[in-house]
Parts: C-alpha cells; structure tokens; sequence
C-alpha cells in the first residue's frame, strides 16, 4: 500500500524503463521499493542508440562532408584555369602550333618535393594551433594565392590588350609580359596540384576522427559521393564560368570557393568544440585514444599491450627505408603492390602528358580548351562516383577484388592500342578523341577500382602493415613514379624538342609500360592468390 501511495501521489513523469514491465512483474517491482528505501541507484540502462545524422556528431560531419565538396569543386575550377593558362600562348608556355609544353614535365616533377615542403609547414602550424587552426590558415592561404594570382594575371591579360603605342609609354617593367607570367603560372601549378592533396587528406581526418568504424562503413561512401557531386558540377558549369566572368575569373571563383570551405571547416570544428568531441591531433594515438574513450578502457590496460607498445618505440628508432624494407620481406604482396603502383603512376603520368599535347595541338583558343577540359573531368568524376555508388558493389558480386588487378592493364593495353589506331588519322578531333579515352579510363581506375583493389588488400592485413604500408606505398611509390616519369619527360623534350612525331614515341613507350604494369600486376595478383 505503501507503493501504491507514493505512486500516485506523485505525478506521473516518463519513466526511465518501460512501465508495463513494473506493473507485470513482482520481483522487479520489489526490488525498485528496495533500492528506493535504501537510496540505492538503478542499474545503469543500455545506452540508447542515437541517430548519427541527427546527432551534434552528425551535424559536424555533415558541415565538413559539404566543406570538402566545395573544396573539390574549387579545385576543378583552378585547375581547368591553371591548364589553360600554362598552355597559353599569350601569358603561358604555349607556342602556337609547335605546342609549347615543354615546361609541363618539370612543373609536375616539383610537385612531390613541394608538397614535402608543404607537409612540414602543416605540421609547424598543427602545433601552435591544432587541427581547426591548421585547415583554416592553409585553406585561406589556397584562397588568397588564387585571388591574387588571378588579379596579377588579369592585369597582365589588360596590358596585353593595350593599343602598341600605349605599351611603349606606360607600364614599362612589364613590357616583357611573359617573363613575369610565366613564372607565375609555373608556381601557380605547383602550388594548386601540392596542396589539393595535403586538404583534401585533412577533412577526411577530422570525419575519420568523429565517425566510429561502423558509422563510417555505411557514412565513407555516401560522403566521397558528395565530394564527387561537387567536383562533377564545378567542372561541367566551367564553360558557363567563361562566358560570364571570363579564364581567369575562374581563379577568382575557386578563391572565393575555398573561403567558403573554409568558413564551413570552421563550423565543424566549432559543433565538436561546444560539444566535446572535437579531435586534439591527427595521428594514429590519437586515434587509439579516441577509440579506448569510447569503450571506457582508460584503467585496463594489460600486459600484452605494454609489451607491443615497448616494442612500437623500438621499431620507430628506424628510419621509414628500414622500416619499409622489413615491412616488404614479411609481407612480399606489399612490395609486389609498391612496384605495380609506381609502374601505374609513370604509365598515370605519361598519359596526361600525352592527353594535354593533343589537347593543345587540337583546341587553339585558351576559353575553348578550358571548357573542354572541364567537361571532360566532369565526365571523370561522375562516372568515377557512379561506380563508387553502385558498379563496385555489383562488379564485387561476382568477381573477386584481387581480380581488378588483372582488368586495369588489360583496359588500359586496349585503349593504348586504340589511341595509336587513331594518332595516324587525318582529323585531329578524333586523334584528341583517341588520347582523351586513354587518359579517362586511367583516372576513372584510378578513382574508383584501385582503391577497392587496394582497400581490399589492406582490410586482410596487420595494423603495421594498413599504416605503414600505406603511408610508404601512397606517399612513396605514387609520388616517385610520377616525379620520374616527369623527369624523364623533361630530359627528353629538353633533348629532341616537340617534333611532329613526338607523339608517336610516347604511345611507344606508353604500350611498353602498359605491358610492364600487366606483368607487375600478374605477380601481385599470383601472391594474393596463394595468401587467400
């Protein structure tokens, strides 16, 4: 009676576990007039699942998810100016019919030694001001660089236009026009293909740190789509940009472009601030940190852990080479996958080459080529996200992803081979037509099956082997395949110059190492097979 009394003198609020329960069952109503007599607390109820996308968590991810599309899409818009601009024969390297891109090689050969540079001052402004500080200097810093250089050139550009008579009385230091614009340009490509790479990794970060491993299974794919969304829709309206605020305006709209991103960056940063969960640092212990948080593992730490971390301090007192060298005797598939990747990446890097000496050959006009360039990376990325989205899932169905290895090369060969059946023909629209299918079926690869291939590779691996294995094969090998193709591509036009048969001797040796990437991914693919 007494239960009963205080029952319903009270006013009935929501319980904390179901009523019908409390009212079915004697024990458990006993034991609730025990704990209230004796001051006793409940027991803990389970945790209640929240929604993610609901959630200040959710919330957060979602304002740098968006932050990192409109970085995306301001990068295809420098890029599609960049390109045209380099190649330009009036502020650029370009030369008319004889091309004229000859400093193309070396500008992408800088590319890896920049952005080591670029890392180091990541890192220096990392420590004064932690991750939010970070991206929000180094993505102001992309925006600037854009808006100035972009006012730089449109001065040049004007003076230029200017009548002969007035060049010869005005603006005298810049009467050699291109010995100020190129340089420029030449730092401008440097800059935008170094640090694309470095901000893009940071986003990823920051929802790497927030998601748990389940909600980023099912969230990872959703927001690379978005990121693909973006960039499909910024590089298919560069024509549109063109024609209303002009080639260089697009220097002008990605700056503004990453000032946004920026100011969203910073909303993420500020959500996870107000509520707790905003990361501290982007590494690996702040990883593990995070992840024994949310298990509740501070106090539990057993002898089995002391002794692999007793060990990590004394595998880190070697060198990267060191470690990558042990790293690749005891798991050969990752040395076979080192040599396949740098192998891929000069095949990725002679390609481009390729595809932009024919662009340039083909589409005088600085407006036209742009435009071009950006409906053609528009086609890249949607059909890079369409397979993200929906053709791996049903391509994995039935056939194994170690199987992609062996699809890559034997696409590739196919389309090499059509590029030089087309290189001979008397249209130079369907010669760009031949250069641009090789070159979009080695980004579209490179997009979407590579890392499935990869990422199904790394899943059956050892934690040592997931991070330092990625970090040497995705820093390491990519950047060094590239940079020497480059290098060599320098070499040779310094050497022999862009003759009219130049383009002959780069499909032969495009075939050569498409026929070496089919045999470095034979060898990967016989490994992986006998590890299964």
């Amino acid at each position: 009676m007494g239960v009963m009394a205080r029952r319903t003198s009270k006013p009935q609020s929501p319980p904390l576990h179901r009523e019908e329960d409390i009212h079915t069952n004697n024990v458990i109503d006993n034991n609730t007039t025990n704990r209230r007599n004796h001051n006793i607390s409940p027991p803990p109820s389970p945790p209640r699942r929240e929604s993610i996308l609901f959630s200040a968590r959710g919330k957060s991810v979602l304002y740098m998810s968006i932050s990192l599309a409109i970085h995306l899409g301001g990068y295809e818009l420098s890029r599609a100016a960049v390109m045209a601009l380099f190649t330009s024969d009036k502020l650029g390297f370009g030369k008319g019919k004889e091309g004229g891109l000859s400093a193309l090689p070396m500008a992408v050969g800088c590319v890896s030694p920049f952005a080591v540079l670029l890392l180091w001052f990541y890192a220096k402004t990392l420590d004064v001001g932690g991750p939010s500080f970070a991206l929000r200097t180094h993505t102001l810093i992309c925006a600037g660089t854009q808006i100035v250089s972009g006012w730089i050139l449109k001065a040049f550009d004007d003076y230029l236009q200017l009548d002969e008579t007035k060049q010869d009385t005005n603006n005298l230091i810049f009467r050699n026009v291109k010995g100020w614009s190129q340089p420029l340009l030449f730092m401008l490509f440097v800059f935008q293909n170094a640090y694309v790479q470095l901000l893009y990794n940071q986003h990823w970060a920051f929802i790497s740190s927030i998601l748990t491993a389940e909600e980023g299974a099912k969230a990872f794919a959703p927001i690379a789509g978005l990121g693909s969304i973006g960039s499909t829709l910024a590089a298919g309206s560069v024509s549109v940009f063109i024609g209303r605020f002009g080639l260089i305006g697009l220097l002008h709209m990605a700056g503004i472009s990453y000032i946004f991103s920026a100011i969203l960056a910073d909303c993420a940063f500020e959500k996870a601030r107000r509520n707790g969960f905003e990361p501290s640092k982007y590494n690996s212990k702040s990883t593990i940190r995070s992840t024994e948080d949310s298990k509740g593992d501070y106090e539990q730490v057993n002898s089995s852990e002391s002794k692999d971390h007793t060990a990590v301090k004394e595998y880190n007192k070697r060198n990267i080479y060191q470690q990558a060298y042990a790293l690749f005797n005891r798991v050969p598939v990752l040395g076979a996958l080192f040599l396949e990747v740098i192998v891929s990446q000069c095949l990725s890097s002679l390609v481009n080459f390729i595809y932009l000496y024919k662009l340039k050959a083909t589409i005088i006009d600085d407006g036209d080529r742009a435009s071009w360039a950006g409906n053609f990376y528009a086609w890249i990325n949607g059909v890079s996200g369409i397979l993200q989205f929906f053709g791996l899932n049903l391509l994995l169905r039935y056939c194994k992803a170690h199987r992609i290895w062996l699809f890559m090369p034997v696409l590739m060969l196919c389309c090499t081979i059509y590029t030089f059946a087309t290189s001979s023909s008397s249209s130079s629209a369907s010669g760009l037509f031949g250069t641009s299918a090789s070159f979009f079926a080695i980004k579209v690869m490179e997009y979407s099956l590579r890392v499935a291939a990869n990422e199904s590779l790394y899943v059956s691996l050892d934690y040592e082997s997931r991070y330092l294995g990625k970090k040497v094969i995705s820093l390491g090998a990519g950047k060094f395949g590239k940079s020497t193709m480059a290098l060599a591509l320098s070499f040779v036009m310094i050497m022999y110059g862009e003759k009219e048969d130049i383009i002959w001797y780069l499909l032969l040796v495009a075939t050569l190492f498409t026929i070496l990437w089919l045999v470095t991914s034979i060898r990967l693919h016989s490994l992986v097979e006998r590890s299964l």
